[in-house]
Order: structure tokens, then C-alpha cells, then sequence
């Protein structure tokens, strides 16, 4: 099976619950593909305004295109320590 070579939206979303959004809309999207629990993928077909559109629709769950899932954990982690012996 090839991959699909075209842009990507990531979202911290569950496939179902995107498939939600994107019904009744006009938007060009080739498909949804789940990539873990509460995330998936969207590769849309949609060009210029449309595209626009589609990342507006989703602004709220996009992830960060560097954003990993330990790096938010590590960050928890670090925020409740001073570094300061008592």
C-alpha cells in the first residue's frame, strides 16, 4: 500500500469526531486517518480560501507539527520542580 504524498493537517482529535465537524461542509478532503487514541490525521484536497477555511474549522485542535507525545509530559514534570534543594 503507497503512502498519500500531499499536505497534512495533524489534529489531537479522535477520526470520528473529525468526520463530525467535516459533515455538511464543502471542503475537499481525500481522507481521515486515525493515528492513535485522540489523534488523527486529514489530508485534504482542498486548495487556497478552502484550505484556509479547513484550518480555521480546526484551529482550536491543531497540533504543532514539532510537538511529540513526551514532550508535553516532560513539561508537567519540570513545571512542579524548583531545582532547589530543601
Amino acid at each position: 500500500m503507497t503512502s498519500i504524498q500531499s499536505e497534512r493537517l495533524d489534529v489531537r482529535l479522535g477520526a470520528s469526531l473529525v468526520r463530525r465537524r467535516l459533515k455538511g461542509r464543502e471542503f475537499g478532503v481525500r481522507k481521515v486517518a486515525s493515528v492513535g487514541r485522540g489523534e488523527a490525521v486529514i489530508f485534504p484536497t482542498a486548495t487556497g480560501q478552502h484550505l484556509r477555511e479547513l484550518r480555521a474549522l480546526f484551529q482550536d485542535v491543531l497540533a504543532e507539527s514539532g510537538e511529540t507525545a513526551d514532550e508535553p509530559a516532560a513539561d508537567a514534570d519540570r513545571s512542579g520542580e524548583s531545582g532547589q534543594p530543601s
